[in-house]
């Protein structure tokens, strides 16, 4: 495995970003409209709500097929091949990577933590770039972040010099810093902490899963911070896994622990109201994040976002995993 020094990762961004655009000229598959395989319909024609929701649904079935609805009148349309229970998709277009994969707002990059470092990959590129640390992250204006040791590391490509070519340290100097010592998030848990995954909601609001490194193993908690302030969390919890997934636009975030939905929260850590639904096992958002689409079991159920409402749409399908693009 070819590790690239850390001082290299402005560069490989702006040369993945750029097999990324060349990419996107040439243009993404159609989506070809077929015959609806649900007979009831998602909104009454008469709902001024109706106009409100949009998009396309992108579920994998039972036997773990992507396929793909649209909404809000139901037509199957054509999805990427792809037969893996879990997939991730990029933010605007259905571009499929690692299931692991964290992607770049313009989803022309995607990161993927390998729990022996950072790959940074693009879907237009065979190329991987190879970063030491962990917990990778980008910021809603594409720059990208990292843990390393006890700090978190940005990099962007947002700065002269940038190129595939190797940076010297001076032009580096204006892409990189490093900030946010792990002495901030240890107390929350009386013991060293690692950082185990990092979300930004904002240029400066972002969402940590923070795990005790020595004592208690298996104790983490979940902390929002505005730049050095606290502003939110979780009590400790228990779990072999904490995971945080964002909403498009940042406006809120869920928590998963140990694979099941332990809440949803917004921007301003305020929990979420959700209709009574049992058993979600995966949850996405509308684009504009008007709406929230749940997968059980059995259905997928459609409701609006934060209103607490009675009114739940119910599609008769079975889905392991949820994307809406």
């Amino acid at each position: 495995m070819r590790r690239w020094p850390t001082w290299l990762v402005v560069g490989a961004l702006v040369a993945l970003g750029a097999f990324a655009a060349a990419d996107a000229l040439r243009g993404s598959p159609r989506n070809e409209s077929r015959s609806s395989t649900i007979s009831v319909p998602l909104i009454p024609r008469n709902e001024p709500a109706a106009s409100a929701m949009s998009g396309v649904l992108y579920y994998t079935d039972a036997g773990c097929v992507l396929r793909a609805i649209e909404l809000p009148n139901l037509n199957e349309v054509k999805a990427p091949r792809w037969r893996q229970c879990h997939f991730s998709m990029a933010p605007h277009d259905a571009l499929l990577g690692d299931p692991r994969a964290i992607w770049s707002p313009e989803g022309g990059i995607y990161a993927v933590d390998t729990g022996e470092g950072i790959e940074l990959a693009s879907p237009a590129s065979a190329e991987t770039i190879h970063v030491a640390g962990h917990a990778p992250a980008f910021k809603p204006d594409g720059t990208f972040t990292h843990v390393h040791g006890d700090k978190v590391v940005e990099s962007s490509t947002q700065c002269a010099g940038s190129s595939l070519s190797p940076l010297t340290d001076n032009s580096a100097t204006g892409c990189r810093r490093s900030f946010f010592k792990l002495d901030l998030v240890s107390p929350l848990l009386a013991a060293p902490a690692r950082v185990v995954q990092l979300v930004w909601l904002s240029k400066t609001l972002d969402v940590l899963v923070v795990r005790s490194d020595t004592a208690q193993p298996g104790v983490q908690t979940v902390a929002v911070f505005d730049g050095v302030r606290l502003a939110g969390g979780t009590r400790p919890l228990t779990a072999r896994s904490v995971q945080i997934q964002p909403s498009p636009r940042g406006g809120y975030y869920s928590i998963w622990v140990d694979g099941g939905l332990f809440g949803i929260w917004d921007r301003d850590a305020h929990r979420v109201l959700l209709p009574p639904i049992i058993g979600i096992r995966a949850l996405t958002w509308s684009p504009d994040e008007r709406w929230t689409a749940a997968a059980t079991a059995h259905s997928v159920y459609v409701f609006r976002t934060n209103e607490g409402e009675a009114r739940v749409r119910r599609l008769p399908i079975e889905a392991h995993d949820l994307a809406w693009r």
